[in-house]
Formats: C-alpha cells, sequence, structure tokens
C-alpha cells in the first residue's frame, strides 16, 4: 500500500503578513520616540556611573573607573543621611498623610450635599488650584509665607500671643522637614483627591442602597464596600506617589537646597551636587542609577505584593 506525500503547507500571502505586521508599524514611532528620549539618556547614564568624568570634559572620552564610583557613593556617610531622608521624611511621610488626607477629602467631596446645591463643580475647581500652580511658585510662595519675619503664618501666631517671635521654619532643624512636607502635600494633594473621587464616582449607587437596606450602616459601607472597591486605585496611587516624590528634586532645592547644612539633603540633591557642583560627573550618575535601582526594587516587590493578593 502506497503513501500519497503530504503536500506542503502553503505559504500565506503577503496581505497576511502585512496585516500581522500592522499593528506593530503603528506603534514603532511611539517606541522610538521612547528610546531616544528614555532609553537613550539611560543607558548613557548607566555608562557613565562607570568612568570618572568632569563636567568639563563632557563630549570626551572619560576613564574608566569600573565601580569605583558606586564604591565611594555607598561608603559616603553622607549618602545613608540622604538615603534616610529621601525614604523616610520625603517619601514615606507625605505618601501616608496624602493617602489619608485625599481619602477623606475625596469622601467629603463625594457627599450628596454638594450635588444637591449644585457645588460639586465649584469644590473640584477650587481643590486643583494647588495642582495648576508650578512648583517653583509654589516654593516660592510658601517660603514668603513661612518667613521668620514678613510671613503670614509667623504674623498670625504672634498676633494670637502663640509666639513671642518669629520662627524660622527652614532653618531650624526641628521645623524644616515640616516645613518641605508641608510644601510637597499642599502642591500633590489634588491628584490624589481628584483620583479617588474619580473612582468613588463609578461605584454604582446601587451597591450602598442594597447594603442600607440590608441594614448597613454608613461606616459599614465605606469600610465593607466602598473601601474594597478602591484598592486599585489606591495600589496605583501609591506606586505612582512613591516614585515621584523619591526621585523629586524640586521641593528640598528650592527650599532648603539641603540645608541647613546637609540637615535636608537627599539622594536627588546629591547628586545634582556631585555633578554640577562638584563637577563630578561620573560620581553623580553613579548616585542616580543606585536611585533607579532601589525604586525598581521596590516596584518589582510592590507588584509582587499586589498580584499575590489578587
Amino acid at each position: 500500500m502506497s503513501v500519497l506525500p503530504t503536500s506542503a503547507p502553503a505559504e500565506e500571502p503577503a496581505h497576511v503578513w502585512g496585516k500581522k505586521l500592522e499593528p506593530y508599524l503603528l506603534v514603532l514611532p511611539a517606541m522610538l520616540i521612547l528610546a531616544f528620549f528614555f532609553a537613550g539618556p539611560a543607558i548613557y547614564n548607566i555608562a557613565l556611573a562607570f568612568q570618572e568624568l568632569s563636567l568639563f570634559d563632557l563630549g570626551r572620552e572619560g576613564r574608566w573607573v569600573g565601580f569605583d564610583n558606586f564604591a565611594e557613593v555607598l561608603t559616603d556617610p553622607s549618602t545613608g543621611q540622604s538615603l534616610i531622608n529621601t525614604t523616610v521624611w520625603l517619601t514615606v511621610v507625605t505618601v501616608v498623610l496624602r493617602l489619608v488626607l485625599g481619602l477623606g477629602l475625596a469622601l467629603l467631596l463625594n457627599a450628596t450635599v454638594f450635588s444637591r446645591w449644585k457645588l460639586g463643580w465649584l469644590v473640584r475647581s477650587l481643590i486643583l488650584v494647588p495642582w495648576v500652580t508650578p512648583p517653583v511658585v509654589a516654593v516660592a510662595a510658601w517660603k514668603w509665607l513661612l518667613d521668620a519675619r514678613y510671613g503670614v503664618v509667623n504674623q498670625f501666631l504672634v498676633g494670637i500671643g502663640a509666639i513671642e517671635q518669629g520662627i524660622p521654619f527652614l532653618a531650624r532643624t526641628s521645623t524644616v522637614w515640616g516645613a518641605i512636607e508641608t510644601m510637597l502635600i499642599w502642591r500633590e494633594l489634588p491628584f490624589v483627591v481628584i483620583t479617588i473621587l474619580a473612582a468613588l464616582q463609578s461605584i454604582p449607587s446601587e451597591l450602598r442602597e442594597a447594603a442600607r437596606i440590608d441594614g448597613a450602616n454608613e461606616f459599614q459601607i465605606q469600610t465593607r464596600i466602598v473601601l474594597p472597591l478602591l484598592k486599585p486605585v489606591l495600589a496605583v496611587i501609591t506606586l505612582l506617589t512613591t516614585i515621584w516624590t523619591f526621585n523629586n528634586f524640586v521641593y528640598v532645592w528650592l527650599a532648603t537646597r539641603g540645608g541647613p547644612g546637609d540637615y535636608t539633603q537627599v539622594l536627588a540633591t546629591q547628586m545634582y551636587t556631585t555633578s554640577f557642583v562638584d563637577y563630578r560627573m561620573g560620581a553623580g550618575a553613579a548616585v542616580g542609577v543606585v536611585m533607579s535601582l532601589i525604586m525598581f526594587a521596590f516596584a518589582l516587590i510592590y507588584f509582587f505584593v499586589i498580584f499575590r493578593e489578587k
């Protein structure tokens, strides 16, 4: 009995291949732009971290020093203090306060009284005022408000008899971090409020009504229904605000330039000082790589915990 030879599979016509490649061709320009503006500088910064190069020698070939820059950065006592300031005072404190205050304000703005009196648009517009204010302007305004001699805050405290003379909030170690955190929270809080408010308004009202019919009070509705439904949004907000705050340079540098002394020095200001004040681009790039690795590790752990819960 002879076996008939099987025919070779027919090749797919060119138009079929064109349809398969079409999605990739459509996103190719965007990917090239991302590679040019993000991947390219990131790769250059990593390569720079292994070289000894002065700011005045940019464009020339740096001297390859291996891991010497990283060893110097990691053994420098000031790096440990900068890491603590960045992690605890700049990031953890402000992120937690923004989440707590943002959730409370969003729940308040979602109350029926605002929709009943047609005030929702006005309140949302007012809450966005800090967010649309440029950070440079926000810091300058707060520095004026907190000025020891002419600041409105000190004049008010002296007027009510709380203090006898103005407090230099940005020059005293006991108050400087509170002042910086106030500036940051005031400017960045609206993003958290508006995002949570949008998530609250997307929750079907039928769920709350069904819970009330079943005898649940308002506290039980918020804790048993609303908060679990807000978990995905809160997870994204936590990740974004943590990354943005950890890498933030503007508030500390414009408010105190890392002072008094090096008391408020953070990793971002240390990277700037090393690169553009001490002119040591390689060591500054090493600080930037360390910051990126810390945030990458945080993101991996964060996503692992989130997906494990799901």
